[in-house]
């Protein structure tokens, strides 16, 4: 089985929108990378709480999990697209 066909099969068992810790631990990095690529645009999210009183819930769609993971995290240069 391939990885992508381990990925799929897990994420199918998993809710349709998982929390930052939740996709940290399937993803094997820490939260704070994850809230990272949240604040940067690389993960879609959607959050909930004014972050006033109590803490703001993020939640992140599994089909952004998935798009995050299809991505390569180091882009090619420019030059390595020219050549």
């Amino acid at each position: 089985m391939s990885p992508r066909d381990a990925l799929d099969a897990v994420l199918d068992d998993l809710q349709d929108s998982l929390t930052v810790p939740q996709v940290a631990a399937l993803i094997g990095v820490h939260p704070a990378t994850v809230y990272r690529a949240v604040k940067t645009g690389r993960i879609r999210s959607t959050s909930r709480g004014s972050g006033q009183i109590r803490r703001t819930l993020t939640t992140i769609p599994r089909t952004a999990v998935v798009e995050f993971l299809a991505t390569p995290s180091n882009p090619p240069s420019p030059s390595e697209v020219a050549a």
